[in-house]
């Protein structure tokens, strides 16, 4: 058999590899809605306490972190340093606003939020895009102002020169950030939900950071004290906090662009579609036919819409069962926020 898949073209060989996929993917969301275990309900609870820890253990980190680089940083006067410094801040004010989010999510109050308030995460998600585009462009424009005064030096138009001096204290929190944040990121990828994901992302960021920040620090020091010939090298330091605010910028703008995607109601895939239309079809044997199915985002999850077609002699009960249990089968999808089953008699024309 594998020798008659080699004769095969890449592209019919990517083809059946997907429809090997797609059977697969609609096995197991056979068996993830048919009911929901009690072994699934303990999954997802150990998954929220995780969530909860790793949100707290990211809070109290980057408090920790914040306060050893404003010291490093006083120490050091390095640019790519406070770079990091201004990183960390907004780090610690993320940490803070999403263990808030988490928390009011849990205390759900179906009377004031009857949809509850999932979407206030992707909200978070893109305010703290804004802030750390925001800081970061500062940081731009900081950089850019000393790395004028050093061209200005040495062209003989200026005589004060930035002092830059990363000593074992300042080498020694830097080093600390990057081995704390590489655990962390780790950490959280493996929570799959996007607070986990924005968070890991934004660890992941900070490890690269810190290294630039680092290795500018040092190499700027050193042409400074003498270590090497050449002191010209010293406007490394502004061009590593240029770099490190323009990866910042770029990884950030990313996050914006999908969220607000995704709280304008963005469609969902064309593989979730397919998802849902099986499920649908496969539900029971009275279903007819499937006139709509519609699913786009809700925030962090899914809004699906279903209309089915059956007998107009059946029984107003038993069709309320069918549409019934189809909804709760839907919303047993992980990714389903809300599901809504219209039931219907006649195929219909398109009214949008």
């Amino acid at each position: 058999k594998r020798d008659e898949d080699e004769k095969l073209s890449s592209r019919i060989r990517h083809f059946y590899k997907k429809q090997d996929a797609l059977i697969d993917s609609l096995k197991e969301l056979n068996e993830q809605t048919s009911s929901r275990s009690k072994k699934e309900d303990e999954h997802l609870n150990k998954q929220k306490r995780q969530t909860d820890w790793l949100i707290k253990a990211t809070l109290i980190f980057n408090v920790i972190l914040l306060i050893a680089k404003i010291i490093a940083a006083v120490y050091s006067r390095s640019l790519s340093i406070i770079s990091s410094v201004i990183d960390s801040a907004v780090d610690s004010a993320s940490a803070c606003l999403l263990y808030w989010v988490l928390h009011v999510i849990k205390r759900r109050d179906p009377y004031t939020y009857p949809g509850g308030r999932t979407r206030l995460e992707p909200l978070v998600i893109v305010i703290l895009s804004v802030i750390m585009v925001s800081a970061s462009v500062q940081v731009i424009y900081e950089s850019i102002q000393s790395l004028i005064n050093y061209v200005n030096y040495f062209t003989k138009k200026s005589t004060a020169l930035r002092y830059i001096a990363m000593g074992p204290a300042p080498i020694t929190v830097m080093c600390v950030t990057i081995v704390s944040k590489t655990i962390l990121s780790f950490l959280c990828y493996q929570i799959a939900n996007p607070t986990m994901y924005a968070v890991a992302q934004d660890h992941r960021n900070d490890v690269f950071s810190n290294i630039v920040a680092l290795a500018c620090g040092i190499i700027a020091s050193k042409a400074l004290d003498g270590s090497i010939k050449a002191q010209e090298v010293v406007v490394i330091d502004p061009i590593g906090a240029i770099l490190i605010s323009l990866y910042i910028i770029f990884c950030w703008l990313g996050q914006l662009r999908e969220q607000v995607r995704n709280l304008s109601g963005y469609k969902a895939s064309p593989e979730f579609l397919q998802k849902i239309t099986w499920l649908t079809l496969q539900h029971s044997p009275f279903i007819q036919k499937i006139d709509t199915v519609r699913a786009f985002h809700f925030g962090t999850s899914f809004l699906v819409e279903v209309e089915v077609i059956l007998s107009e002699t059946m029984s107003l009960k038993q069709a309320h069962d069918i549409g019934d249990e189809l909804k709760n089968k839907l919303e047993n999808i992980p990714e389903v926020e809300r599901a809504f089953v219209h039931l219907d008699y006649v195929v219909d024309a398109l009214e949008y």
